[in-house]
């Protein structure tokens, strides 16, 4: 489980370099609007992503115990 939460921390990084080129291709909007849309996306699959792997992360707390 922790290998997982370690991906989606990585990926997290990774989520602009996935969602703007797609975005280019399949939006027909003029070029500064598809890179706030893939931008905008991005933000929100790292937020997303963040939130999961800090979830895995204290799933059973942190620390001696």
């Amino acid at each position: 489980m922790d290998i997982l939460g370690q991906i989606l921390w990585f990926l997290m990084f990774g989520t602009p370099l996935i969602t703007i080129p797609i975005v280019w291709k399949i939006s027909k909007q003029k070029k500064v609007i598809r890179i706030l849309i893939g931008l905008g996306l991005a933000v929100v699959m790292s937020f997303f992503l963040y939130h999961i792997s800090l979830g895995i992360l204290f799933r059973d707390g942190m620390g001696p115990g």
